[in-house]
């Protein structure tokens, strides 16, 4: 080991210079475990078990975790916003180091009568010694970092000593990597998969786009103002939720993005490359689950007595523009142009023919489906009558 005749680790230990310098520019938490534990080897630490535990911004999950094994390589853990979560978390040692403090359990000693159950899985794997460690973050939380030997006699001094002294540069590149996950969450969450990976790669500047050929999907909920007026808060956010639930994982099931929630509607966009008609047919096939799993949900929902979910579904190809407008300081991704109001026009038309949902003549011809002949219609701020198809 590199260290000071005070045992003091060095800042220019090779595992605390691999930190600071080739470490930080490695954001998948994946790829920087397995590099990290390959440092620490390659040092002559004699580690077995590694793991990183950091709770994230998420709307369903509580907190990630990297688990690297020797010879198995890094698995990643994801941990749900659960209730039974938390009993897990309360019995574990990862507890003590988002609370600041740091576990160790020489694991060659008899087992306590109450301990931690990680405890006795590391014994059945062969693990000597185990320790987890606070890793402190800029905002003034804690992460965690823990890590296993199976030699005799476990750790040794001078790698406890390494351990302390790169705790510090563990957390940098631990909060690089949550910085850039959750920015990645976020503007997936908020913007779109696609569109914030955009967003994520510096497309930012007001006005900014490009023309893109898509399937425009475009749904609205029947009767949300009388529904808005007649029930409770949380029974209205409930039946929202399970309007755009099903919406949304249809979407993304093929291949889909939903790009954003208009009031009670839903834009979504389905790109045409490589093929518009495997995009067309992935909307439609998008469409079908829509209206299964809102069928399911509305015999659930008869059967409480709770009002039924009614919506209209509109299915159009063409032309959008893709990209950034708004102010100066305030931008939407989204897409806009002529095809996305024509879409609008035929959703809107599903109340008045009670079919849903419907489709463009140019969403028929490119697909190739079969679909019903509903009619011509002329629609508000179209310039020439619209044949419209069916697709129930």
């Amino acid at each position: 080991m590199d260290e000071t005749p005070t045992g003091i680790v060095r800042e220019e230990h090779p595992v605390i210079r691999w930190l600071m310098t080739e470490g930080l520019r490695i954001t998948d938490a994946k790829s920087f475990l397995e590099r990290f534990a390959a440092c620490l080897t390659t040092a002559g630490v004699d580690v077995c078990r590694i793991t990183t535990g950091v709770p994230v911004l998420h709307p369903q999950l509580f907190s990630t975790s990297a688990l690297w094994r020797h010879g198995q390589g890094v698995t990643e853990r994801r941990y749900r916003v659960d209730p039974s979560q938390d009993a897990i978390l309360a019995n574990s040692p990862i507890r003590a180091a988002y609370e600041g403090r740091s576990f160790r359990s020489r694991l060659t000693k008899p087992a306590e009568a109450e301990e931690f159950p990680i405890l006795d899985e590391l014994r059945r794997g062969g693990m000597t010694d185990y320790l987890v460690l606070p890793v402190p973050f800029s905002d003034g939380t804690n992460k965690a970092l823990s890590l296993a030997t199976a030699r005799s006699g476990g750790f040794t001094d001078d790698e406890m000593a390494l351990f302390a002294a790169m705790t510090p540069a563990v957390a940098v590149n631990l909060e690089i990597q949550a910085l850039r996950a959750m920015a990645r969450t976020l503007l997936d969450t908020y913007v779109g998969r696609q569109s914030g990976g955009r967003v994520l790669a510096g497309q930012i500047r007001r006005g900014v786009g490009e023309t893109i050929n898509a399937v425009i999907w475009l749904s609205d909920l029947r009767g949300f103002t009388s529904l808005s007026e007649s029930l409770p808060r949380d029974a209205l956010l409930e039946l929202l939720d399970h309007y755009f639930g099903p919406m949304c994982d249809a979407v993304e099931a093929n291949g889909g993005e939903v790009l954003k929630f208009i009031g009670d509607s839903v834009l979504a966009i389905f790109p045409v490359e490589p093929d518009a008609a495997s995009a067309c047919r992935r909307a439609l096939e998008a469409a079908r689950s829509a209206k299964a799993a809102i069928e399911a949900e509305n015999r659930l929902r008869a059967a409480s007595g709770a009002p039924l979910i009614h919506y209209g579904l509109g299915l159009h190809v063409g032309d959008v523009m893709y990209g950034n407008i708004g102010g100066a300081t305030r931008l939407d991704f989204t897409v806009i142009g002529p095809a996305v109001n024509l879409t609008a026009r035929i959703e809107s038309m599903c109340k008045t023919l009670e079919r849903s949902p419907l489709l463009s003549a140019e969403f028929v011809r490119l697909s190739g489906v079969e679909a019903e002949y509903v009619g011509e219609f002329s629609l508000k701020g179209v310039g020439a009558p619209q044949p419209i198809y069916s697709a129930e």
